[in-house]
């Protein structure tokens, strides 16, 4: 059996449903040799799948992912045109991160074309199609494809080249133009007309629910034909999840070989018209679709043929196949950097609003994380359970940290091998005074005012009273919220449970027949049967598919990160020491960038830092300022966002913190090392010349004199007066009662909120919720998160992955620099006096190390 009666099949049961005024083809018909097969209700504008490859290059550019399409068309014998066979289609994207996104594409055609009616005779071809697509201007992506045709037939070694472009405006509209033939061959003695297409899709919903497609054609005139034009009318409407019924009406020019009763053979224009419709359905990553029609062509109605389309994509489609329950399982071990804790906060909020999550397993192996953000995971757990979803822990060997964020959870179980140190926390600051005083180095600092005692790490050998008052504050704050998270948590009352603290840590064996702490001591095969029998039964271990949207567009969240030291200029990483530092010069680029896009609703600043750099604090905030009331801009506080971090948080529409976070600290201090004794003892003297009597006052080889250092403190003054009078128009104070809160005091998130430097407790998902209601939209709406900076490595340890590498980093456990003392000499010297060490600093007067 020939292939083309294979595929002319399906053209069969629709054939036999549509009336023929007649059987027998009088005419011949002009027709373009080097055209592909038939692909009804293939969009030019709008949603692409592999088949842009040969109907609109340009839209590549809108892939989802890696896209596979195998098409089989048949037409009557009847047809005015060529598109019968069997088609082939692959595309994927590329780039994206050190190089621009772009797309390529290939198609594969066999063709079995209607050869008894059109002139000249296309015979029975391949067509081998190479495409490309990338982003162009605002918006626009170009595209080209190449065909060549061989195996036989009028058009066999020809090639074509089509261009095309697209674009998508908003969820409404998209426009897709081509030209095809662009090179307009020739091919049997006859020339191949160029053809310019051109498509509206419009969404009158904004959603795949409905769409409309609007087309014109227009072909060239040549030497055998005179210029015509045509049009077409495309509909997709969506009946139920996963099934849409497709359309398209059109009108074609054809030119008619019409053979006269002498035997002259008489050109004569006429139209072509069609209406083809089928069923397309999606089970996720695969879909079919199956179309037929009709059409009417010199008065005769008949049959055009019919088309099945069986396509792939790499990210699925809403399926008519219902979603399976699943159980979710998220690890928490490790270090876990401010993105990691935001993925793992929003993820448990998607969880919670989904119907298919029947249990959630955490598995928690030495998180390193702060107390606030553990908190923030602690109240999404909180929320999953409020959804009637159940959560697991499943601890080896935990800290106080693991088992805080543990007792959220609806049950523990925890390793036999294992245990749990459950000690409570400790906070260490490292007095460098004796060391100094031993090298013959004098810490010169002045500060704004008792509580910021950050120099005192320099310039004392313990606390001083206020700041020791002010840490014992701090502590009783965040003892009492563990405390009561675990009594909450576990429901024991807060004695005992300072009294299990004082008794830790306590191994396996000992938890075994003591269910305060612990469900079960169970190996993990035991644990699977436990949370079966909770579940009653249990689920497939999964994450939430990744569904095609059914927007182009989705409304745009700025998440901008600013963790870690402050310093002037760009961001950048020190890592000998694991620490980041955020660039002034970069997150104020980045806010104002945020506020101009159109594609930003919204802005959510996530704060992590103890400050640093004053001016490139108040840099960053400056921006801030200019964005309230052009766009909204939430503050998220993490672990910690005080000094320089709190300037950038005070101008945020609002405030958000949890009740852990470390905030406030609003002061500054400016200083230096007099390293003149050092030398002295070393036999080392120092010359300078200098002209002004100032010159070389910020000199390491000399200590101030009392006028420099009256003058040092006019200008920290200064610069304490504009951090006051940002904080004063940010939370709406006046600058005494700033400065009353101020002095350098250090709270927590919930000291802060009662004090009015805090708008409201909550977590970054909470931030993101509320930013999308300020933009006008619901707090569950789906968004798109942009994170900014972009997250992306560097050459070498791109490279290094790619050939199964990993980049040394300062937390790899095999480091010097991985060693306690070491890093905690290293962490010692705040990273922004580093880097720039001739400005004042708005800096958290201690680091806090969590034991």
């Amino acid at each position: 059996m020939k292939p083309s009666v294979v595929v002319s099949i399906a053209v069969t049961c629709v054939a036999s449903a549509v009336p023929a005024a007649a059987q027998v083809a009088a005419n011949r018909y002009l027709d373009d040799p080097t055209r592909g097969i038939e692909l009804p209700v293939t969009p030019l504008a709008g949603d692409a799948d592999a088949r842009a490859t040969v109907a609109n290059p340009g839209a590549l550019q809108f892939l989802d992912g890696q896209s596979l399409v195998l098409a089989a068309t048949g037409l009557t014998d009847q047809a005015a045109s060529g598109g019968g066979g069997l088609g082939g289609y692959a595309a994927t994207p590329l780039g994206g991160g050190l190089i621009p996104r772009f797309a390529v594409a290939a198609g594969l055609e066999r063709l079995f074309p209607p050869r008894a009616s059109l002139d000249p005779d296309p015979g029975e071809p391949w067509r081998l199609s190479l495409a490309a697509s990338v982003s162009a201007w605002r918006g626009w992506a170009l595209g080209g494809t190449w065909h060549h045709g061989f195996g036989g037939g009028a058009a066999a070694g020809t090639s074509t080249f089509d261009v095309g472009v697209a674009n998508r405006f908003g969820n409404h509209l998209a426009v897709g133009a081509v030209v095809r033939g662009i090179n307009a061959p020739m091919v049997a003695g006859f020339a191949v007309p160029r053809r310019y297409l051109l498509e509206l899709g419009v969404r009158p919903l904004g959603t795949s629910s409905l769409e409309l497609g609007l087309g014109a054609e227009v072909t060239e005139p040549t030497a055998q034909r005179g210029a015509a034009g045509g049009g077409w009318l495309r509909a997709s409407v969506g009946v139920v999840t996963g099934v849409a019924v497709e359309a398209v009406a059109e009108a074609r020019p054809v030119i008619a070989r019409v053979t006269t009763g002498t035997g002259d053979v008489r050109d004569q224009a006429g139209r072509d018209v069609r209406v083809t419709a089928g069923v397309s359905i999606s089970f996720g990553q695969l879909g079919l679709a199956a179309y037929g029609g009709g059409r009417l062509a010199d008065g005769t109605a008949d049959g055009a043929g019919a088309s099945l389309v069986a396509r792939w994509a790499e990210l699925p489609a809403p399926s008519v196949v219902p979603t399976a329950p699943r159980i979710e399982r998220i690890e928490l071990s490790g270090p876990q950097s401010a993105r990691a804790v935001v993925a793992a906060a929003l993820r448990l909020r998607a969880i919670a609003r989904d119907p298919h999550v029947r249990g959630v397993v955490l598995a928690i192996d030495s998180v390193g994380a702060g107390w606030a953000s553990l908190e923030e995971l602690r109240a999404e757990v909180a929320r999953v359970r409020a959804s009637g979803k159940q959560v697991f822990a499943y601890l080896v060997s935990a800290t106080s940290r693991d088992y805080w964020l543990a007792s959220s959870a609806d049950r523990i179980y925890l390793d036999p091998g294992g245990g749990v140190r459950l000690v409570g926390f400790a906070g260490t600051t490292l007095y460098l005074k004796g060391l100094f005083d031993q090298l013959g180095v004098e810490a010169q600092f002045e500060k704004i005012r008792e509580y910021k005692s950050a120099p005192e790490q320099f310039t004392e050998t313990g606390p001083t009273p206020a700041a020791a008052r002010m840490r014992d504050e701090l502590y009783d704050g965040m003892w009492d919220a563990f405390v009561e998270g675990i009594a909450a948590g576990r429901h024991l009352d807060p004695a005992t449970v300072r009294a299990l603290v004082d008794g830790g840590p306590y191994t396996a064996g000992q938890l075994a027949d003591d269910h305060r702490l612990v469900d079960a001591v169970a190996t993990p095969e035991r644990v699977v049967e436990l949370i079966a029998h909770e579940l009653g039964g249990l689920a497939p271990v999964a994450v939430a598919p990744r569904v095609k949207d059914d927007r182009w567009e989705r409304p745009g969240v700025a998440v901008i990160y600013a963790d870690g030291d402050i310093v002037d200029g760009r961001s950048q990483n020190i890592p000998l020491i694991g620490r980041r530092l955020v660039g002034g010069e970069t997150v104020a680029a980045l806010i104002a960038a945020a506020r101009q896009s159109p594609r930003v609703a919204a802005i959510v600043i996530r704060i992590d830092s103890p400050g640093g750099s004053a001016l490139a604090s108040e840099l960053m905030s400056r921006e801030v300022f200019a964005t309230r009331g052009r766009k909204p801009i939430v503050c998220s506080m993490g672990d910690v966002a005080a000094s320089g971090g709190y300037f950038l948080a005070a101008g945020c529409d609002t405030v958000l913190a949890s009740s852990t976070t470390i905030t406030g600290s609003i002061g500054i201090f400016y200083g230096k090392f007099d390293l003149s004794g050092l030398l002295g003892r070393l036999g080392i003297n120092a010359e300078t010349f200098r002209r002004g009597a100032r010159a070389d006052m910020d000199s390491m080889f000399r200590p101030y004199t009392e006028d420099e250092r009256a003058a040092l403190l006019d200008r920290l003054g200064y610069f304490y007066g504009r951090f006051t009078d940002a904080v004063a128009r940010g939370r709406g104070l006046t600058q005494a009662r700033v400065d009353q809160l101020g002095r350098g005091h250090v709270y927590t998130g919930a000291q802060a909120l009662a004090l009015g430097l805090v708008d409201q407790l909550g977590g970054v998902a909470d931030a993101v919720a509320l930013a999308k209601t300020r933009a006008g939209l619901a707090a569950d709406a789906p968004v798109r998160l942009i994170e900014l900076p972009r997250s992306q490595p560097g050459l070498l340890g791109a490279l290094g992955r790619l050939v199964g590498g990993a980049q040394a980093d300062a937390t790899d456990a095999g480091s010097l620099w991985a060693l306690p003392a070491v890093r905690a000499a290293l962490a010692a010297v705040p990273p922004a006096l580093l880097v720039t060490p001739g400005g004042a600093q708005a800096r958290l007067p201690f680091d806090v190390v969590w034991e």
